[in-house]
């Protein structure tokens, strides 16, 4: 392609600029340059351009498509220096934009707030705390009687009563109006001054209680200990401006605050508070500038010594809010380059089996021509059809400056995920950032492709605690100081056009106790759509975490696209009740009706638009009744295997028999007489993985079998994943299998030349591990891991199936080992533990799966009408129902989302505490050490038992070769031994509970 680049910098950019231009291309001009280049080049000019970008800096550059027109690819730096089209202006005229008639309110609404928002510290429990702290500054923080916060509420509340402030602080020495809330608990956000009570009481803490999710606010997290209401006395006065000019702009808020529904302030509410929570953030870590009067009250204290008076502070937290405000709402950051778009949207081909994707973009397209409207897409296309892909089209066609996060549900997906859209959509990499939690996990990843001897990613997937991020370079506003100065790696989070995430970080945007954290999020979907995948894998109470997340950007006035090959309609219809709430409080903010448009695609059908509404739920099953309803080729067959006695020794006979027909019928020649297969055993938890691979490994002495599953060394996964990744991408056939020097010589040392290489495998290997086995037999936890396992059968080749090449068993092993009554179909699953409506109608797949067509076993077993699926159904819309009430804010319970209990109640992770082992070199042996909070770092401890290699384990590895590949992949250490990050693993923290090792298969908890 021919380019021509134009600078419009200025200062010291100039130069810097202009040494990157001139090695790239001719200089037609004093600031102009042109030249043939590859797009690749391209793109290697812009990342340079952006990384020595400033505030200065801004370069347009034009793709030149013949006589027709030059063609605005993309701009570094500023942007506004250039106009709409790329246009260099002859001159300029600043013209005064007209805010939005919502901006102004939420504006006030934080500067009210940040006025208002420590006026508790003015009372005596806040300021002796303070004393005494600079009296002793080594001592250990003391949490007050009664939160300042709260004080400050109930003072606002009582000053509206008419009250002065000194009477205001003398009503509050009794314990009964010291814990009230003066009906907010009640009514919700119905007005100004109720969203100005939410953002005083709540900028550090949401109200309580903790432990009851669908409660009304209470005051236990805020009120301690209301006995001492007595001792509570003013312990200063503030300068009577301050209250005076939080009396003006009150009335300049309720003058501008009309009559307006209580979506709008819901809406304003979280926008203002985001804006507080940044200024109080920003201000709190400034020094105070010289020659500031003090009042002899003080918002806190710094280095054992008072600091920032109180009346400054107030001051300087209310201006810098409603500054936040503004920014905020008019945040306008990158999107993708127009040649990444282009080549992003380029047409698969029509005679293909991506060619879907075409209609699917059509069908969206259709839709933004004629409405601009906020947009739900739901992407119900086959396992293995492209929706990575897919989903990334349909994000670029749903907006006009693409932008878009997509969130992943297992974190060990992130970096290949990311790696995946690099190569496929021809990502700059400047243009996409990666969210790890975990530096052992990119390092193992950056060695995958540095290193051909070793490939996959390790992470654990249990809660995260810190986030890195990789690539992505992006200039952002100077405002955002405040977030990225302590934080670097969220910068590129925020700012790139698109990000690939585990979900554990975007959805803080939901999570309005998270404070910074949350702020961060929500300034990244401020501007940016959202990606989910398999949103249909969550249990319920961790879906209601991602539906916060989806309502925070239907606010926000984002698109949302969620795909699942499994997605059944009541998570489709929870998922359109929350965005819609969300749109909806972003029409009340606009003044409109807060519609929005819905349009569901597949792979095999013709798409389907519709408005958003309360009859979403019957047009969404008549998208998927036209879906059951269309021809599909069997490429996997089921059948039920029978399980006989109840007792372990009956549940893994029955998957030694099944094991042994289904490798009889799908073993293929390898040359010279030998056979082979590959095999999943998917189970539901490690204890079963574990048991089960050992039972194989004694019954079939002629199988490889390994154990695939997340207590493991995180080397020893690692690992596990390359040789998985690398022997079962069999999209060009099965050639590479039999050319592997492993596998040649494992079949040339079996006796008979026939080998069946079993993996054991937890629910891990169901979302997003690209792996095709030739047969696989499947423990039941839910109709979705059914369809999910079975998946990964045939998934490439997509050969006729002629045989059966999937076992269900019927019955699952918690039936195996469990008592009469007892729930089966739990950890993972969606029973519960209580007898009554949570359960399914029978534990007997043979009863569950009737009239299911498992001579073509896919999708259909979900969203059709067998009796599991059914059940399901009733299960999670029954097990949704209070939530989304309480999320939506209706009637019934208008302020339960203001409470700390609905997010720990329905949290995306259940936060069970993790203890880390590891193994460590002491003396030429291998010892172990334990790591907990509570107990201490570095423990030594002996495990519990440890059992001796089976002789036909396969994709294992001892510990001293597993530390020689920590070494090869240079893995950090941590501790005084030098043990190494690889060589750790993760057990929950039960009581005292130690591990055991299965050096073959892994650790358990016996």
């Amino acid at each position: 392609m021919h380019i021509t680049l134009i600078s419009a910098c200025e200062r010291r950019a100039v130069k810097r600029s202009r040494a990157v231009l001139d090695s790239y291309a001719i200089r037609t001009g004093e600031r102009s340059w042109a030249t043939p280049i590859t797009l690749e080049g391209l793109r290697e000019l812009r990342a340079l351009l952006k990384t020595s970008a400033t505030r200065q800096t801004a370069v347009a550059c034009y793709r030149n498509e013949g006589r027709e027109r030059m063609r605005l690819l993309w701009v570094v730096g500023a942007r506004d220096a250039f106009g709409p089209d790329g246009h260099f202006p002859a001159g300029t005229m600043r013209r005064k934009r007209r805010p939005p008639p919502w901006l102004p309110v939420v504006s006030l609404l934080a500067q009210a707030a940040g006025l208002a928002h420590d006026l508790g510290k003015a009372g005596s429990f806040f300021a002796d705390k303070l004393a005494r702290a600079v009296a002793a500054p080594s001592a250990k923080p003391e949490p007050d009687p009664v939160r300042h916060e709260w004080l400050s509420m109930r003072v606002l509340q009582l000053r509206r009563r008419g009250k002065d402030w000194p009477g205001a602080w003398s009503a509050l020495t009794r314990p009964r109006p010291l814990e009230e809330m003066d009906g907010l608990e009640d009514r919700g956000l119905r007005g100004p001054v109720d969203a100005l009570d939410y953002l005083v009481a709540t900028h550090h803490r949401l109200f309580g209680p903790r432990e009851t999710p669908s409660s009304t606010p209470t005051c236990d997290r805020h009120v301690h200990d209301a006995g001492q209401a007595r001792q509570l006395a003013l312990a200063g006065e503030l300068p009577a401006e301050i209250l005076s000019e939080l009396d003006r702009v009150l009335a300049r808020l309720n003058r501008r605050a009309g009559e307006r529904p209580p979506a709008f302030w819901r809406g304003a509410a979280v926008l203002a508070r985001a804006a507080l929570i940044l200024a109080d953030h920003e201000v709190s870590s400034r020094p105070v500038a010289p020659g500031v009067k003090g009042c002899g009250l003080f918002a806190n204290t710094k280095n054992g010594a008072f600091d920032q008076p109180l009346c400054w502070h107030l001051q300087t937290v209310s201006r810098r809010a409603a500054d936040f405000a503004w920014r905020i709402a008019g945040l306008r950051l990158p999107g993708l380059a127009t040649e990444t778009v282009e080549h992003i949207l380029s047409p698969a081909d029509e005679r293909g089996r991506f060619a879907w994707q075409n209609r699917a973009v059509a069908a969206v397209s259709a839709f933004r021509a004629r409405s601009e409207a906020p947009l739900l897409i739901f992407n119900v296309a086959a396992t293995g059809a492209g929706k990575t892909i897919a989903n990334a089209k349909l994000a670029c066609v749903a907006s006009p400056r693409p932008r878009f996060a997509i969130a992943l549900n297992l974190r060990t997906l992130t970096l290949q995920t990311g790696d995946a859209l690099r190569l496929s959509l021809g990502l700059g990499a400047d243009e996409m950032a990666t969210v790890i939690g975990d530096r052992v996990a990119a390092r193992l990843h950056a060695a995958s492709r540095e290193q051909g001897a070793y490939a996959g990613t390790f992470e654990t997937d249990g809660p995260a605690t810190e986030y890195d991020a990789s690539g992505g370079a992006v200039l952002l506003p100077g405002w955002m100081k405040v977030l990225t100065d302590a934080r670097p790696a969220l910068a590129p989070v925020i700012g790139a056009p698109v990000l690939v995430s585990t979900i554990d970080y975007l959805i803080n945007a939901g999570e309005p106790g998270r404070q910074a954290h949350h702020v961060g999020a929500l300034l990244r979907l401020a501007d940016s759509d959202l990606v989910l995948d398999e949103v249909d894998a969550y249990a319920p109470e961790a879906l209601v975490a991602v539906l916060r997340l989806i309502q925070t950007a239907g606010l926000m006035g984002r698109n949302v696209v969620c795909s699942s090959a499994t997605l059944p309609v009541p998570v489709a219809e929870a998922v359109s009740r929350a965005f819609g709430s969300g749109v909806a409080m972003r029409g009340a903010l606009e003044g409109g009706e807060g519609k929005f448009g819905v349009v569901a695609v597949d792979d095999r059908g013709p798409a389907s638009v519709f408005e958003g509404g309360e009859d979403f739920a019957e047009r969404f099953q008549v998208h998927l009744d036209a879906l059951m309803k269309l021809p599909a080729k069997a490429v996997r067959r089921a059948f039920i295997q029978p399980v006989g006695a109840r007792s372990q020794e009956g549940f893994e006979s029955a998957v030694v028999d099944a094991v042994r027909q289904l490798h009889v019928t799908h073993r293929w020649g390898a040359g010279s007489g030998r056979t082979l297969s590959f095999g999943l055993v998917r189970v539901a938890n490690i204890r079963t993985a574990i048991a089960t691979a050992r039972a194989l490994a004694l019954a079939l002495p002629q199988a490889r079998v390994a154990c695939y599953h997340a207590r493991d060394f995180r080397i020893h996964r690692h690992l596990k994943e390359q040789r998985l990744d690398f022997l079962l991408n069999r999209k060009r056939g099965d050639r590479h299998i039999v050319a592997d020097a492993e596998i040649a010589d494992l079949l040339a040392a079996s006796p008979d030349g026939d080998v069946p290489f079993i993996v054991v495998a937890t629910p891990v290997e169901e979302i997003g591990r690209d792996h095709d086995f030739d047969w696989a037999v499947i423990e039941p936890s839910s109709a979705h891991s059914i369809v999910q396992a079975a998946g990964r059968v045939n998934r490439h080749r997509l050969l006729p199936a002629s045989q059966p090449n999937v076992a269900i068993l019927r019955y699952n092993a918690r039936w195996a080992m469990g008592r009469e009554g007892d729930a089966v179909f739990l950890r993972p699953g969606l029973e519960s533990r209580q007898a009554g409506q949570w359960r399914y109608r029978s534990a007997d797949l043979q009863v569950l799966l009737q009239g299911a067509d498992l001579d073509r076993l896919d999708v259909r077993l979900r969203l059709g009408g067998c009796p599991m699926a059914v059940d399901e159904d009733r299960m999670v819309a029954g097990r949704l129902a209070d939530p989304l009430r309480t999320l939506r804010g209706e009637d019934a319970n208008p302020s339960g989302w203001m409470t700390q209990g609905f997010y720990d109640g329905y949290r995306l992770r259940d936060g069970a505490p993790q203890r880390v082992w590891r193994a460590v070199p002491e003396e030429g042996a291998w010892g172990f050490q334990m790591d907990d909070e509570a107990l201490g770092v570095g423990l030594k401890f002996n495990l519990a038992g440890v059992v001796a290699r089976a002789p036909n384990d396969w994709l294992c590895w001892d510990l001293d070769e597993l530390a020689d590949a920590c070494r090869y992949l240079e893995v950090e250490t941590t501790g005084e031994a030098g043990a190494s990050r690889g060589l750790e693993f993760q057990c929950p923290a039960w009581g005292e509970g130690v591990p055991a090792w299965d050096r073959s298969f892994g650790f358990f908890v016996p």
